[in-house]
């Protein structure tokens, strides 16, 4: 009765704000305001709405709006819990999460710029209100299901407009090139992230995912449409001439096959070796270039990492502060003639951003990902997690690998992504562990 009177309230509130919009804001904003409300309506009804809605359309927004629709998600849950009454749950997987937050919060307070640092905190707080919202609401293996198809049917499509660039041409800007040791070379796609680097930090996350899925489908026609979506992923990937995510995929790629079946590295090697021989000579190229010292872009990241290091020597214990804005202040009173935003080093960045026990709390919160995921969806007797966890793992090994030459969590929709990632491993890990519950009372009765 309370929660039907709860419901009554809400609804009559909304017809009143929407026509106070109409009668003072007009036509425009009375439309904006009643679609919003029955977005609002419908996530209310089933958040579940929203989770799909923002897994697929987050890349394709403006980063201020994603932003919204990401953190909102977490505020949508703890409102359906004070208007309906329904409980949500915190695990010890939560934990490390937790420290990093703190960590976050703490160096944003002590940040030489706090109000650029609270760019970053809010981002990662969108991200972090989604994994607590994603862990509370899909509760079947049916519905992660639905809730990964959808993650991946977005990525094919900004896979599809990457490709689509590549034979329409974009505008390459001359940061992005060596143009004196490549020659040859006239196209980087980026589909809708604007730098082709991005775009590659993307797909590192994802594609690990459609192999899981593709290798865990017993359907010959799923097999064929998940085989060929991780196709264009991978194509897409070489298209972005990123080396960096190369590197990272060949990190992803290494790690998915000792997870399935080390006997793969025998036929994969060789397939490798040959498969180099129908590459296009700008890729073998830019390939050969990974350990160049003559290549531009290379030395330009050298010198970055070296005054990074300057950065870290100077601020060890605590930082400069969380976020992207108090270390460019930081790096740019060091050398006035190379403005940059990141150290393209996500392990120099942390440790310069929020010092050496901030660097060791966000490798724990890898680490300890890692570890959930490998206990508990790969080393699961169920073949769906264990191929499943087997592509979450690699992701997150793939986008370790690639923070090698970039920082992953600078861009907004990457940081997005990763946590959106995070969250799907934890919420598999809570299936995971509900079902063999329910197997085992099962049994004992």
């Amino acid at each position: 009765m309370v929660v039907k009177s709860r419901k009554i309230n809400f609804v009559f509130l909304s017809t009143i704000l929407v026509a106070l919009v109409y009668y003072f804001l007009g036509t425009k904003f009375f439309i904006a305001a009643l679609a919003g409300i029955c977005g609002l309506l419908l996530v209310l009804y089933d958040i579940k709405i929203g989770l799909y809605a923002a897994a697929f359309l987050y890349p394709f927004l403006p980063d201020a709006l994603g932003l919204i629709m990401i953190l909102s998600m977490g505020f949508f849950l703890l409102l359906k819990s004070m208007l309906f009454g329904e409980k949500f749950s915190v695990t010890e997987l939560t934990v490390p999460i937790a420290i990093f937050a703190f960590i976050a919060i703490f160096s944003t307070f002590t940040s030489v710029k706090p109000m650029g640092s609270l760019r970053d905190l809010a981002l990662n707080a969108a991200g972090m209100s989604f994994v607590f919202a994603l862990t509370n609401s899909i509760k079947t293996k049916r519905e992660l299901n639905g809730f990964i198809s959808v993650f991946m049917l977005s990525a094919l499509l900004v896979a599809l407009l990457g490709i689509i660039q590549y034979f329409t041409g974009v505008q390459m800007r001359p940061e992005w090139l060596d143009t004196e040791n490549n020659t040859d070379i006239a196209v980087r796609v980026y589909s809708v992230f604007f730098n082709p680097n991005i775009l590659a930090e993307y797909l590192v996350l994802l594609t690990p995912i459609a192999v899981g899925m593709t290798w865990y489908t017993k359907s010959l026609r799923k097999k064929f449409l998940f085989a060929a979506s991780t196709g264009l992923l991978l194509l897409c990937i070489l298209m972005t001439l990123s080396r960096g995510g190369w590197v990272g995929i060949a990190f992803a790629a290494l790690s998915f096959v000792l997870l399935v079946d080390k006997r793969l590295l025998l036929l994969g090697i060789p397939i490798g070796i040959g498969g180099l021989a129908f590459l296009p000579q700008k890729v073998i190229d830019r390939l050969v270039s990974i350990g160049s010292t003559v290549d531009s872009s290379n030395l330009y990241r050298i010198k970055i990492w070296d005054i990074t290091m300057d950065v870290i020597r100077d601020n060890f214990i605590a930082g400069v502060g969380f976020g992207y804005v108090p270390f460019k202040d930081t790096f740019e009173r060091y050398i006035r003639t190379m403005p940059i935003y990141h150290a393209h080093n996500t392990y120099l960045e942390i440790t310069a951003e929020i010092g050496i026990v901030g660097f060791i709390f966000f490798m724990l919160l890898l680490l300890a990902t890692l570890k959930y995921a490998y206990v508990h969806l790969v080393k699961s007797e169920d073949k769906y997690f264990k191929y499943l966890g087997a592509g979450l793992f690699s992701s997150i090994i793939g986008i370790m690998g690639h923070g090698l030459v970039e920082h992953f969590l600078y861009i907004p929709r990457i940081i997005f992504t990763f946590w959106i990632i995070i969250g799907i491993i934890f919420t598999a890990i809570r299936i995971e562990k509900n079902e063999k519950l329910d197997k085992e009372s099962l049994e004992t009765e």
